[in-house]
């Protein structure tokens, strides 16, 4: 007959057998954990990326050699503002053209698989002798009126290349005039009285200069015919446009404990500009980690905003370090708009004559400028004598022109005058009463003139 053991002797026996089997299992995990660590850390953990480059340049070709290790993506920045350049592990080296002389400050972005990052910035300094020459591609000067006879007026086309300014000089005691160097350059140049003058552009680059001269030679005339003077002067405003790649990073908080986190960046651009147009580059990026990402410009068009979701990795390898983070490439156009400035251009002289239709030339604001309005002014000479003027546009305006009544009727156009003179019987003509400028000697009383009572002495 079997005896059985007491109550207190079974727990006893129980709480061993537990024991023992926590135990087992405790060794056994322990040294799962301990010999699949390494494992983990080795062979399915990527290291940590390191960024790493060598340049060279040449005149204003930089090359850079690809040192780096453990990154699988990231983004070149050049410093000079073009768009980035996407990092490819596979290509050992990458070279890249500067615009002009200067130092640049070059930065590579890598990351991992993981999203570990690691950055490395460096200067760049391209010498100013190394920098390409300016180029003048285009120098015309065609002859505007017929004839080439004082006053005459030439059309001056200029387009220059690599150039910081441009000095213009047009061959008569006029001042010489500094010029931007970007874009194409129109202008007219007057002449009024006969003679050779030499035209000459110099194109400036730091110490380098290239320079093109013509030669025209403006015949005489006898001064007899009647002249049209356009005066123009601008309210405008000087308006520099570039554009710049703006890299912004989106990140989670180290606490972060949501799976998905709703993210708005706001980052200002540079001072004293204006937002035109934003893009981001890389909003359709197969990236699950980011999605609904949008870019706008703010209210007050001095900073970008971006919004969208970061979305944490899911899987039985998720890592306990911060999830990857993201960063987006925001392609943005702005421009910088100086004070209103009053610019007086001049004014352009030409010949007209009775029953004709002239096109006075406006003198053109050189590229660069918004216009906000304009002011013109017309004159007609005739004879030394100004004999109309008018800023408005005008239809049959009784004037004399060479001793005989005319109608004149004035158009404007966005780069100049219309000028039609019709003679004919127009009916009394009113001679205005403006002082003529002198014609010929001028003979000043000297106080010994004759005495018309006292007898004549021959």
């Amino acid at each position: 007959m079997s005896e059985e053991k007491p109550e207190g002797v079974k727990k006893t026996l129980s709480g061993w057998l537990k024991a023992a089997i926590t135990s087992v299992v405790g060794l056994v995990s322990g040294a799962v954990i301990m010999y699949l660590t390494p494992v983990v850390n080795n062979v399915i953990k990527p290291a940590k990326p390191v960024a790493n480059f060598a340049t060279h340049a040449t005149d204003l070709t930089v090359e850079f050699n690809n040192r780096s290790t453990g990154a699988v993506l990231g983004w070149w920045d050049f410093g000079d503002g073009t768009a980035l350049e996407p990092f490819d592990p596979k290509t050992e080296n990458l070279k890249h053209v500067y615009p002009k002389a200067g130092t640049y400050t070059v930065k590579l972005a890598l990351q991992n698989l993981l999203g570990d990052a690691s950055e490395r910035s460096t200067s760049v300094v391209i010498e100013a002798d190394s920098a390409l020459k300016p180029e003048i591609e285009t120098f015309e000067l065609k002859p505007f009126t017929p004839g080439e006879c004082a006053p005459a007026i030439y059309k001056l086309i200029s387009k220059t290349k690599l150039a910081n300014y441009c000095i213009l000089s047009v061959g008569d005691d006029r001042p010489m005039e500094i010029i931007d160097g970007a874009g194409d350059q129109v202008r007219y140049v007057a002449f009024k009285e006969m003679g050779a003058y030499t035209v000459r552009l110099a194109a400036v680059n730091g110490r380098d200069v290239v320079e093109k001269t013509k030669t025209v030679y403006v015949g005489g005339s006898d001064g007899s015919e009647p002249t049209a003077k356009l005066a123009v002067t601008y309210e405008a405003v000087r308006v520099q446009r570039f554009e710049r790649e703006v890299r912004i990073y989106c990140g989670w908080h180290p606490d972060a404990k949501e799976n998905v986190l709703a993210v708005r960046k706001e980052r200002p651009i540079e001072s004293g500009c204006t937002i035109v147009s934003v893009e981001l580059v890389n909003k359709n990026d197969k990236n699950a980690l980011a999605r609904k990402f949008e870019v706008q410009p703010s209210p007050d068009k001095s900073k970008i905003i971006l919004t969208g979701e970061l979305v944490k990795p899911s899987g039985l390898l998720t890592p306990k370090t911060a999830p990857p983070h993201w960063v987006a490439q925001v392609k943005v156009v702005m421009e910088r708009r100086s004070p209103l400035e009053i610019i007086n251009r001049g004014e352009v002289m030409m010949a007209v004559n009775p029953g004709t239709t002239t096109k006075i030339p406006m003198q053109p604001l050189e590229p660069g400028y918004d216009i906000i309005r304009k002011h013109v002014n017309l004159e007609l000479w005739d004879s030394g004598r100004k004999v109309w003027e008018g800023s408005k546009a005008v239809t049959n305006a009784k004037v004399m022109l060479k001793n005989q009544p005319c109608l004149v009727t004035a158009i404007p156009q966005a780069d100049g005058m219309l000028l039609k003179i019709d003679a004919g019987n127009v009916g009394t003509v009113t001679i205005p009463t403006t002082p003529s400028l002198p014609v010929g000697p001028v003979i000043r009383p000297t106080g010994f003139e004759r005495n018309p009572l006292l007898p004549r002495k021959f």
